[in-house]
């Protein structure tokens, strides 16, 4: 009997180790258990986003429809902002998950085609998810979600020229990453001014955003760029 236990502890302590760790507002959460009630939190702060504001929700209430004790909510999320964070953590990554499906290198011939794609799928996701555009468009949010999200654009367009070096031959481009954040910053303020007067982004200020964008592209990107030899083209 004893080994048995022995067996299983060893067992349990080596599933443990290979265990997903999930990462949530900085801070490992790497017991199965643990992540299910996470998750149900998050979802349930998901779901009362889609008809309250932010400010309108505290952990009890995300607590409550959960159906997780208050004292075990709080000892994930002390605070209603360490709820949103999180939140707006699980967003960004699965709009990063998106924006690599939505990129096809077979039906990118030009780069504007590339510009277009990514740009497009980012509309999508956010009038497909508006609890994620109250979180990430929202002129009011937290400063710590602002944070969160300024990080997550300096992260994304230090990656942009490689992303598209990896599919066309690009040429030189002086303090590139400074050039793609400013490209991203006008795409916010187009679509925050489109979410604040009308809740979602319209196709008329997605049109304008996209048109903003490709022009402000044209002043330092030649109007052709040759494409990479198929085989080694890699997003």
């Amino acid at each position: 009997m004893r080994n048995t236990k022995a067996t299983r502890r060893i067992v349990s302590a080596r599933a443990g180790r290979t265990a997903k760790t999930l990462r949530i507002a900085g801070r490992n959460v790497s017991q199965k258990r643990s992540q299910v009630r996470v998750e149900a939190l998050l979802n349930a702060a998901d779901k009362l986003l889609q008809k309250r504001e932010a400010s309108d929700i505290g952990v009890y209430d995300v607590a409550h429809l959960a159906a997780i004790p208050p004292a075990s909510a709080y000892h994930f999320f002390a605070t209603q902002e360490s709820v949103l964070v999180a939140l707006a953590e699980r967003y960004l990554r699965s709009l990063h998950e998106s924006l690599r499906a939505a990129l096809s290198v077979a039906t990118i011939e030009r780069w504007p085609d590339y510009v277009r794609a990514r740009y497009e799928a980012v509309v999508e996701f956010f009038n497909q998810n508006p609890v994620a555009c109250k979180l990430l468009l929202n002129a009011v949010v937290g400063s710590t979600i602002k944070e969160l999200d300024l990080a997550d654009i300096d992260r994304g367009t230090a990656e942009w020229y490689g992303s598209m070096n990896a599919i066309f031959v690009m040429p030189y481009v002086n303090d590139a990453p400074l050039k793609f954040k400013v490209l991203v910053g006008i795409y916010d303020g187009i679509w925050m001014a489109s979410f604040a007067k009308y809740g979602f982004i319209t196709p008329e200020f997605s049109r304008e955003g996209l048109t903003a964008g490709l022009a402000y592209l044209d002043s330092f990107l030649p109007k052709t760029i040759p494409l990479r030899d198929p085989l080694s083209k890699q997003i």
